[in-house]
């Protein structure tokens, strides 16, 4: 395990043991008399905790799409801002209702394109990651947030698996194809690695080597 795997495991076991003390003080407070009404405002009530549903989901994809932490960060972070602005689930954006898989799947014959791939089952690792991301307690740098991607993509080979059309289930993606996207997801905002990442009506660039290093 290198030194970020171990220091972001770390943060991620400390948020567990800490959620699970309040689950247990809040527990413990079940079935005591209510206090008397007090002129002290009111604190605002502690956010609930993910949907089994969503938990699994992200934390699927995240364990699918790659695995350095840093690139987990900051695709988690998209699927749940993604999914708030369109008003659904992490589930719902993730699986369209199908099921867990890769990202490209066949419905009665027809190709359907996922938000992203949930292909490989979770670990402990990616769903202490993806109840974090849930949260709030864990984000990408200020500097990715603001470049606010929407979408994003992996400069690779084609994939070895095979679809019921015959092609390749992912093809192959150079940076000729990562500058055309453009058309499809909006301006390229940033590059982490072999990773790019696109933000819906943002302006197009020319080149793969004017794209900001967001790592």
């Amino acid at each position: 395990m290198s030194r970020n795997q171990s220091a972001l495991a770390s943060i991620l076991a400390g948020t567990a043991a800490l959620s699970v003390m309040v689950a247990f003080v809040a527990i413990a407070g079940l079935g005591q008399p209510k206090p008397e009404a007090s002129s002290e405002p009111l604190r605002p009530e502690p956010r609930s905790p993910p949907k089994p549903d969503d938990l699994v989901a992200l934390a699927r994809c995240l364990r699918s799409e790659d695995e350095d932490p840093a690139v987990q960060v900051a695709i988690g972070w998209i699927c749940i801002q993604v999914a708030k602005r369109r008003g659904q689930s992490v589930w719902a954006l993730l699986t369209s209702g199908h099921g867990y898989g890769p990202q490209k799947i066949f419905v009665e014959g027809k190709a359907v394109i996922r938000f992203a791939s949930t292909d490989k089952p979770a670990t402990d690792t990616t769903m202490l990651l993806a109840a974090a991301l849930l949260s709030g307690s864990v984000e990408p740098p200020r500097s990715f947030q603001k470049a606010a991607p929407t979408s994003f993509v992996e400069r690779s080979k084609a994939s070895r698996r095979v679809g019921a059309d015959g092609r390749p289930l992912q093809p192959e993606t150079t940076l000729t194809r990562i500058i055309a996207l453009q058309s499809d997801f909006g301006g390229l905002v940033g590059r982490i690695g072999r990773w790019y990442f696109y933000r819906n009506r943002a302006p197009p660039l020319a080149t793969a080597e004017s794209v900001p290093n967001l790592a």
